[in-house]
């Protein structure tokens, strides 16, 4: 729409005037003409109406990303492995992010949002409005560290912008849904925050489909018949899941 406005205003500015002149004001056209080809370059364009944010909110988030995942391997001394579970799940998103990465970011937003307001019900946190605070409420209870917290609102944030009506291309919803895969690196073993059962923790050279988040479970005094036969804390497949890891372990 701004170029068919930009070139209906340099084509009446040529009626207007007995000689075609470069004057101040051509300049001015054409430089609304250039912005939707080279947005995509700029850190902040403003015209009235319409505000564009571009590659410096990847590049900051890159950096909230990389620190989460240090941290992470900080808290272990950088002895675990990294975990083979996606706590954020985004097979589903790049599979949509071919045909419209809009709709790809607009898928990962509901799988963060998913997994997110599960962990907050899990941990019996009081109820939130908002997925941000949500976040922040999970990084009160130290579930969450305040570089996962920094990266996912980022995330989220640039997710949210796509789906409003931000022009983003398949190339930068490429790299947003890199920096999930990446932060997913920051969930040690046991530590992730998805508590869905993993159904292919076998091809993941996992225990069982709860190992992922099983160090979040409570850890009773003694045994009882929902202990873990290896961690010792509940797990949340109860009894009958708990059973069948006895066995196989004997």
């Amino acid at each position: 729409m701004i170029t068919v406005i930009g070139i209906a205003l340099i084509i009446i500015h040529g009626f207007w005037n007995d000689v075609f002149l470069v004057d101040y004001l051509t300049i001015i056209i054409l430089f609304i003409l250039c912005i939707p080809f080279f947005s995509k370059f700029l850190k902040r364009a403003k015209i009235p109406g319409a505000e564009f944010e571009f590659r410096e909110e990847i590049e900051s988030t890159k950096k909230a990303v990389k620190q989460s995942v240090e941290k992470s391997k900080s808290r272990t001394d950088g002895k675990s492995k990294p975990l083979p579970f996606e706590t954020f799940n985004t097979r589903t998103v790049k599979i949509l992010l071919d045909s419209d990465p809009i709709l790809a970011l607009a898928s990962l937003r509901i799988e963060i949002e998913r997994k997110l307001r599960l962990a907050a019900k899990y941990f019996k946190l009081p109820n939130r409005n908002t997925l941000s605070e949500i976040i922040e409420a999970l990084m009160e209870r130290g579930i969450l560290s305040p570089e996962q917290v920094t990266a996912l609102k980022k995330i989220v944030e640039m997710c949210n912008k796509a789906i409003h009506g931000y022009d983003i291309s398949g190339d930068e919803a490429g790299e947003i849904i890199h920096l999930t895969e990446e932060l997913n690196k920051s969930f040690s073993v046991g530590y992730s925050i998805s508590f869905y059962p993993n159904e292919i923790f076998k091809k993941q050279n996992l225990l069982c489909k709860w190992e992922h988040c099983i160090e979040f479970m409570p850890l009773p005094s003694r045994n009882t018949k929902v202990s873990c036969p290896i961690f010792g804390h509940n797990c949340p497949g109860g009894a009958d899941q708990a059973s069948k890891c006895k066995i196989i372990i004997e």
